[in-house]
């Protein structure tokens, strides 16, 4: 049966054009595709279906459906196939056959050179040489479908896939679903119409609420609500039967229902709360920072929502958003420091400096891998709390603080249940997780009481002499022989630390160094020592993501590398 009142609210009557012959015309297909649909369960023949996943190179993984050059050929001979095809009346575009996955996570960042080459736009808003297709392209291609495109989206559907999504007639998704427009996070703007077409369809409110804040995490119920979705699967019916429902209505529809379809064709609404869509803009941007400090790319991209509904037409404000993209691409040093920092990252803790390295197993490794085990932090500092809060955040306990000093240890305990209990007033932990957190912490002045512990962090003050010491303790109380044993130094030789174990230890040993605040701060330098073995990197590595903070693996040398470029 074609989809439920449940989720047409506003396609088949909010969206409709006024014309009372139109109207009729709709609910008699309705009633045609309902008897047809109910007696079969079948794929309709004159339905084609495109999955982006299809126009991956061979021998090139694409998980998250990336629109590579190669990518955008294909979803143009398809479409281009599809259109001129007379058997096909309507279209479903999909992230994977099967409708699992996700539907696009955007643009391959890889081809955004920055250079002052304008072949260098990562096929977003300049039309390549060689013929290959821009989202732009893409996007007007299906926009101006005359046989209607049902979007089904599935998982992360960002940048330039959910440009795509936009330019759809219809879209409809699962609970999966997370949608976004991120790329104020790489130092750039939506270059495919994404401040265009947005406003246009939901509203300059959500419009700044999604693109200024580089959002990711747009849901299903989200996506009904503000009009971005058409309609969601239940739970006993997949995506693509969903969007097969839609497309088979869909093709019955007069030109006239299509057309009231394409946000070319509209204008920006007004502010369901009565403010003015200028006020709107005028107040997001005294909420972010100046242009000179991180704020460049985000006050572009309210100036480009802004010319969305300021200038005359849709193919102006189409303009004016390519403008100031390419503007960004090209000149903007914020913006490519944010690329560089986007791939630094991903490198850094993508493990495959670590990939070459012989592991040595442990029986430990698989349960930290998943967030479970026993955590020892010793001491009760600034750096120790924190980190101890970072373990506790995550899940891992229980959770024990070692210091000598009985009064700095209770100084410790108290800072971590005041943090805990801020972060709550503050809405950012459920008050039900903050009472299983607390009840993880442990505390002792003696150390015997890590010998359960399946990893320790060493965070004393930077004395060689007093943490050999506590390793050689570490050494002969620690029950499991491949427990993690790590040091939070910052400049000090993990080699000589390593020493003061077992040989058979050692290659469980490493530097694990956080910076201050250790519960605020992400970079951690994950320090590989001479007796290291790939394994414990690896486990190390994904603890480290596991705490919501980005891994380094760095050589042991003075200072390794966060401190000598402060310090050189």
């Amino acid at each position: 049966f074609i989809p439920s009142i449940r989720y047409l609210p506003h396609t088949a009557t909010k969206n409709c054009t006024s014309n009372q012959t139109v109207e009729n015309e709709v609910e008699d297909s309705k009633q045609k595709i309902v008897q047809s649909l109910t007696m079969s369960n079948k794929s309709p023949p004159n339905i084609a279906i495109i999955a982006i996943s299809n126009g991956t190179q061979s021998g090139q993984p694409n998980p998250v459906n990336a629109l590579s050059a190669h990518v955008r050929q294909y979803l143009q001979k398809s479409l281009a196939t599809s259109l001129s095809d007379p058997k096909v009346t309507a279209i479903v575009l999909i992230g994977r056959p099967d409708g699992k996955g996700v539907f696009s996570a955007g643009a391959d960042i890889k081809e955004f050179s920055g250079s002052d080459d304008e072949s260098s736009t990562g096929g977003v808003t300049t039309s390549d040489p060689d013929g290959i297709p821009t989202l732009n392209d893409l996007a007007h291609l299906i926009e101006k479908s005359p046989k209607p495109i049902i979007a089904a989206l599935t998982g992360a559907t960002l940048g330039g896939g959910m440009e795509l999504a936009l330019a759809a007639q219809y879209r409809v998704a699962d609970e999966s679903l997370k949608y976004g427009l991120p790329e104020v996070k790489i130092g750039l703007i939506p270059g495919a119409g994404g401040t265009q077409r947005l406003p246009r369809l939901c509203g300059v409110r959500h419009a700044l609420d999604v693109i200024v804040r580089g959002r990711i995490n747009g849901t299903a119920s989200e996506g009904l609500k503000f009009g971005f979705l058409d309609g969601v699967a239940s739970e006993d019916e997949g995506i693509l039967e969903v969007a097969l429902r839609w497309a088979s209505w869909a093709s019955t529809l007069s030109p006239e229902k299509l057309d009231s379809r394409r946000l070319c064709l509209k204008t920006v609404p007004n502010d369901e709360e009565g403010m003015d869509n200028s006020d709107l803009c005028d107040f997001a941007l005294q909420s972010v920072p100046p242009k000179d400090m991180g704020g460049e790319s985000v006050h572009a991209t309210i100036e480009a929502i802004r010319a969305s509904f300021e200038l005359s037409s849709f193919q102006k404000g189409m303009e004016a958003e390519k403008n100031i993209f390419n503007d960004l691409l090209y000149h903007s040093l914020a913006g490519r420091a944010y690329r560089h920092i986007f791939f630094a990252e991903r490198s850094s803790s993508s493990g495959r400096q670590l990939s070459k390295m012989k592991s040595a197993p442990s029986v430990v490794g698989s349960q930290l891998k998943k967030g479970k085990g026993a955590i020892g932090v010793i001491g009760a500092g600034t750096m120790g709390r924190g980190i101890a809060i970072s373990f506790l955040r995550a899940g891992f306990g229980p959770v024990t603080l070692v210091d000598v000093n009985p009064k700095g240890l209770d100084a410790g305990i108290k800072y971590i249940q005041t943090t805990i209990h801020g972060e709550v007033k503050k809405g950012r932990i459920p008050g039900s997780k903050a009472k299983g957190i607390l009840n993880h912490v442990k505390s002792s002045s003696d150390i015997s009481y890590l010998a359960d512990c399946d990893l320790v962090v060493e965070a004393v003050f930077e004395n060689l002499k007093v943490k050999k010491e506590i390793f050689t303790k570490l050494n002969n109380l620690v029950v499991k022989k491949d427990a993690l044993l790590l040091s939070n130094t910052s400049s000090l030789d993990v080699d000589v630390i390593a020493s003061s174990l077992s040989p058979e230890r050692r290659q469980y040993c490493a530097g694990m160094h956080f910076f201050s605040p250790a519960h605020i701060m992400k970079l951690v330098e994950v320090v590989r020592g001479q007796a290291t073995s790939g394994a414990t990197l690896e486990i190390i590595c994904a603890v480290t993501k596991r705490i919501k903070k980005v891994p380094v693996v760095v050589g042991n040398c003075d200072g390794f590398v966060g401190n000598r470029m402060m310090h050189p």
